[in-house]
């Protein structure tokens, strides 16, 4: 019989799937889609990015518990890259330095967190 900590791990591990994937889908999905341009005006939209990946780098660290924080940070810098740079080819949207600064603050604050989620 599974024991509580393995039924943990293994929800944590479900969750935090989803929570990438679903992030993966909207940054790289829809946000390839003409409509995913302009929907917030700026400085609005910053907080959209930096809430993404704040939700995107606490679905990393249940997904991936062993991995430490500067390393999952380096994951999302690499993803923040890739998003910014797949916006070039994107009708209606554009890369922006200051939507990245955006993706690696949310970053930061979802790491941030988890230990307080811990709590």
């Amino acid at each position: 019989m599974p024991t509580d900590a393995f039924r943990r791990r293994t929800l944590l591990t479900i969750l935090g799937t989803t929570v990438v994937v679903g992030v993966f889908f909207l940054l790289f999905g829809f946000g390839s889609t003409p409509e995913s341009g302009n929907l917030l005006p700026t400085p609005w939209d910053k907080g959209v990015h930096l809430a993404v990946f704040a939700i995107l780098a606490i679905g990393m660290r249940m997904l991936m518990p062993g991995l430490p924080a500067w390393l999952l940070f380096g994951l999302a810098i690499v993803i923040a890259l890739a998003d910014e740079l797949h916006q070039q080819w994107v009708p209606t949207r554009q890369p922006d330095w200051n939507d990245g600064i955006a993706d690696l603050l949310g970053a930061a604050l979802g790491l941030a967190m988890w230990k307080r989620l811990l709590k």
